[in-house]
């Protein structure tokens, strides 16, 4: 009867009483490695009829632990079931043949064990004998299995055909798998394409360029797609956000920021919000920015500012006083909500900060350290006096590092998740996921998500359990984010935070190299501000360095600057002497736009009308939002901007003691500006001493969810 072998690369046989591993098929030749390390090649006619020839189901004992370099163990565990049952049921046959049981042990004896044939009390080798005529084997190869089974375990009973090593990429040039993850990192930053037609032909180019044209092909198309899919995590077909996003991760163990008490570690970030807000007046929508002041310890968000897309500097070191200001209560919300139920020690509190009477459950910090990237904003000037005034250190992240800071990028994911998601308008954090039409579901102004938001914070983020947050001894109970400051308040202490009515004025941008007070005012972005305050100081040196007046301003809104009187410690608005009495607020990109427009008429920034033509332009600007027939995107996009932006704006002045406003720019040429003094309320005659403003009722405020239109 003629018997039929299958031999193939990688197959283990008996050849000349040695172990030989086959290396290689061509026609009628066979390349053999032995188990020692010697080569032959010899005829296959010859190999099959020499009588020393066998097949192995099994490579030698000595080739799998040097050759393989795995875990044994580890490559069992991941075997097929049915693989790694069939060499189970083998080791019990061994184990009968060795101890008369199929579990080695005369105490977990099965019914009717031992069997006969299997005493104890018979020889070894009748054993054998019987346990080869059982499995259709010779007794030759069951003392070759009783061998390998005591060398190496239950590994060595296993069928290498299914356990076989296999390297998919055994045929391909090295140089090829170089230029192919070489070019995936150069490529890294680029759009999305093709895996078959443009990167394959670049790759092809680096090669040419490499060794010469023509002398590293690459494989055929089909082989070419397996080997990036196997080479490459991300193929260059994937998204490419997914590219850029697994570039930015470092290439080494990923460090962790770690904080022991409520403010020592706070991170700062900004992320467009995946909501479109709605502008009713405009009948728009447009894209806003998030940014959020995150306590590494107890995971709070301690302040957040949405804002439309493009944050200011000043909006970030407002932020800052947000982190130490109290979140006021609203209306609407429960008493559940208030910063009493913090379950801390509230009254203790409330005699050091009075402003927690009516304070939300939010945990007010007075941070240590920023830690923020580098973003402009987070950069500039107004950010850093800040923390120089307040002592906060400041230390930025690595760019285009976001695992500096893994903490508010988790956050901003599970805003998404619970907030975003939620909300009319919800556009996806990129445009694989957007959907449809998400700008005709936006039905939410910027305010009212601003106070969603809010809400959110309070009620729902601060009070939902951290996997990220445990009780100190207790690794498997998590607690939320007030509970985690109220436990940390017991060993850290509560570290009141600082409270300056002037603080507003004193983080706006500084014009820079100061200015001269003349006597038409003073000139800032070539726009002429001007106050009665400043008729005692024109042309006056200043105390400062330089001897020029340090004049603030508000890049949100440029109709006022502000002026500092050393006097009196006053602050004093200064109005622009050519805005129209209805003219809208400005902000700083809309100055650009108008000066651009002048600088296309031929206006000369020096000319004597530059300042005319500067209000003409903002007044043409602001006069095309009001013709539907003009609008564009731009002009939309600029009206909502600069309204919103004022409103924040007045929002934080407000926050802060009024600077002292002037009736007229002008005084009289025979006398000097009387300072306007400051009062809560309207100075009363003497019959009306006793009136008491908190007495006074508010009107009513008519609330568009509630109203119901016929």
């Amino acid at each position: 009867m003629d018997q039929r072998h299958r031999i193939a690369v990688t197959d283990w046989i008996e050849f000349e009483e040695e172990q030989h591993q086959v290396t290689g098929v061509t026609g009628a030749l066979v390349r053999l490695r032995s188990a020692s390390g010697h080569h032959q090649t010899i005829m296959l006619s010859v190999l099959l009829t020499d009588p020393s020839f066998r097949t192995r189901t099994v490579p030698p004992p000595e080739a799998i632990d040097t050759a393989a370099g795995l875990d044994p163990g580890g490559v069992l565990a991941l075997l097929p079931k049915d693989v790694r049952d069939r060499a189970i049921k083998l080791e019990e046959h061994l184990k009968e043949a060795t101890t008369g049981y199929l579990s080695g042990d005369s105490l977990a004896a099965q019914p009717g064990e031992p069997r006969h044939e299997y005493r104890p009390g018979l020889p070894l080798s009748t054993r054998v004998e019987s346990k080869a005529t059982e499995l259709g084997l010779t007794p030759r190869r069951i003392w070759q299995l009783l061998d390998e089974w005591e060398e190496n375990g239950l590994w060595a009973l296993v069928d290498r055909r299914k356990a076989r090593l296999r390297n998919p990429l055994r045929n391909i040039d090295d140089r090829v798998i170089a230029a192919i993850r070489e070019q995936a990192a150069a490529e890294r930053f680029d759009s999305s394409s093709s895996v078959s037609t443009r990167f394959r032909r670049r790759t092809q180019n680096r090669l040419d360029a490499d060794y010469g044209p023509g002398i590293v092909p690459l494989p055929k198309e089909d082989t070419f797609r397996r080997v990036v899919k196997i080479l490459l995590h991300r193929s260059p077909s994937d998204p490419a956000y997914q590219r850029i996003s697994d570039a930015n991760q470092p290439d080494r163990t990923f460090g962790n920021v770690i904080a022991h008490r409520p403010g020592q570690v706070v991170m700062l970030d900004t992320t467009p919000l995946d909501v479109f807000a709605y502008d009713p007046v405009m009948s728009d929508t447009y894209n806003v920015e998030l940014t959020i002041a995150l306590d590494v310890a107890t995971r709070s968000i301690l302040a957040w500012r949405l804002t439309p897309l493009g944050t200011k500097a000043i909006d970030i070191g407002l932020l800052l006083a947000d982190v130490m200001t109290p979140e006021p209560m609203r209306p609407a919300w429960a008493d559940a909500l208030r910063y009493q139920m913090l379950r801390v020690p509230y009254q203790r509190h409330l005699s050091l900060d009075e402003r927690l009477a009516e304070a939300a459950a939010r945990p007010v910090i007075y941070p240590e350290t920023l830690l923020y990237d580098h973003g402009k904003p987070y950069k500039s000037d107004v950010v850093q006096r800040a923390c120089r005034k307040w002592k906060i250190d400041m230390q930025d992240a690595r760019k285009l590092q976001p695992t500096d800071k893994p903490h508010v990028e988790r956050l901003f994911g599970t805003i998404r998740e619970q907030f975003s998601m939620h909300i009319a308008g919800y556009k996806g954090f990129n445009v694989a996921h957007r959907g449809k039409n998400p700008e005709q579901q936006a039905r939410w102004t910027l305010d009212e998500i601003a106070e969603f938001f809010a809400e959110y914070v309070v009620a729902v983020y601060q009070n939902k359990h951290h996997t990220g947050l445990h009780l100190h001894g207790f690794p498997d109970l998590n607690v939320s984010p007030n509970e985690a400051y109220a436990m940390a308040l017991g060993a850290a202490g509560f570290v009141d935070c600082p409270r300056d009515p002037a603080m507003y004025y004193e983080l706006l941008p500084i014009a820079h190299a100061g200015r001269t007070i003349n006597t038409y005012g003073v000139e800032l972005n070539y726009l002429v501000y001007n106050a009665p305050i400043l008729y005692g100081f024109r042309r006056a040196k200043s105390p400062y360095n330089g001897e020029r007046w340090p004049i603030r301003y508000d890049p949100r809104n440029l109709l006022h600057a502000y002026f500092h009187n050393p006097s009196d410690n006053a602050w004093y608005v200064l109005d622009w002497t050519k805005a129209l009495s209805d003219l809208q607020p400005f902000t700083d990109i809309t100055l650009r736009e108008a000066k651009r427009l002048v600088e296309l008429r031929g206006g000369d920034p020096k000319g004597k009308d530059y300042q005319e033509k500067i209000a003409q332009a903002l007044w043409d600007l602001q006069n095309r939002t009001d013709a539907p027939e003009t609008w564009t995107k731009a002009d939309r996009k600029r009206h909502t901007r600069d309204r919103h932006r004022a409103q924040a704006q007045a929002q934080d002045e407000a926050r802060s003691t009024p600077a002292i406003t002037a009736p007229s720019l002008m005084p009289p040429s025979n006398e000097k500006p009387a300072l306007a003094s400051l009062h809560a309320v309207p100075d009363l005659t003497d019959g009306d001493d006793d009136f008491d403003p908190f007495t006074v009722q508010p009107a009513e405020v008519w609330n568009s969810h509630t109203s119901q239109e016929g």
